[in-house]
């Protein structure tokens, strides 16, 4: 886990909106609990009223909004590089935003008592430094997170691709009807009347074998997530998937090594999908 991953800032709706909840969360607890830049005219050592706590609730839709339109208005239009310092321009002004709003809303409260050139600069300077903590908190658990989740996610694929070096009996209703084969090397699996075709490579040749059994009965031997229904009539192999093509309302998957494309019923297309996302990068037209 490289620590440049952490600081790669993300262009999630689910991120822009728990940045936004949480800081906007801290920075109003922060301002009851610790009352600084004079909420509570520089009297500190005063309780906290529930005078105050409501006067102050207005910080958080304020704050809230503003990074909300910075994320989803303002920063798809920057196409900002994610990574590294070409960052630095767009979080000096990030902070300066919301420094500012939360610099309006004060004087606004307090009637422009305190709006000044030299209070502005002070309270944006002063708001930056506690948005920092739920700002870079929320970037690098955000990060962690999905660090975390991508190599379990590796893990996953990794354990299921060891798993195809295993061999297999695959047996039909006769006695002496069977075949052993190494997972790896099966292509798919389709009815033909109440045969199966079993198509596999060999010697890097493709080739087939009848066994008369039913789809069903072979489910069970495909734990791996790899080994995919497509149809009614069709299991196919994953990791021998050449490219996707959409064909609505379902897909048609291109197997290497066999000429006739395999269709996706319309039923089966998000499942097939998402394991396709999850586990490969194939081709896609």
């Amino acid at each position: 886990m490289h620590f440049q991953n952490l600081l790669t800032y993300p262009n999630s709706r689910k991120f822009k909106l728990i940045l936004a909840f949480l800081s906007s969360a801290f920075i109003y607890l922060f301002l009851i609990f610790f009352q600084p830049f004079g909420v509570n005219n520089h009297q500190l050592n005063e309780n906290i009223s529930w005078e105050l706590a409501i006067g102050l609730i207005w910080i958080f839709p304020v704050i809230f909004f503003t990074i909300t339109i910075n994320e989803f208005l303002l920063r798809p239009k920057l196409n900002l590089n994610q990574k590294n310092i070409f960052l630095i321009p767009w979080f000096t002004y990030f902070f300066i935003s919301v420094g500012t709003s939360s610099f309006l809303l004060y004087n606004y409260l307090g009637s422009f008592h305190d709006f000044s050139f030299s209070s502005y600069v002070k309270h944006v300077f002063e708001i930056s430094t506690v948005f920092i903590f739920p700002f870079f908190g929320t970037l690098f658990f955000y990060n962690f997170n999905k660090i975390t989740k991508d190599y379990a996610e590796t893990l996953s694929v990794s354990n299921n691709l060891s798993e195809l070096n295993e061999i297999i009996l695959i047996k039909g209703d006769y006695k002496k009807d069977q075949i052993a084969l190494r997972l790896n090397s099966i292509i798919y699996i389709e009815t033909l009347d109440n045969y199966l075709g079993i198509a596999f490579l060999e010697n890097d040749q493709v080739k087939k074998h009848l066994v008369r059994s039913t789809l069903s009965k072979m489910e069970g031997l495909f734990n791996n997530e790899l080994f995919i229904q497509c149809n009614r009539s069709t299991i196919i192999n994953l990791t021998h998937l050449e490219s996707i093509k959409k064909d609505s309302p379902g897909l048609i998957l291109k197997l290497k090594c066999i000429e006739n494309s395999i269709k996706v019923s319309k039923s089966k297309t998000s499942n097939v999908l998402g394991l396709i996302e999850k586990h490969l990068n194939p081709v896609s037209s």
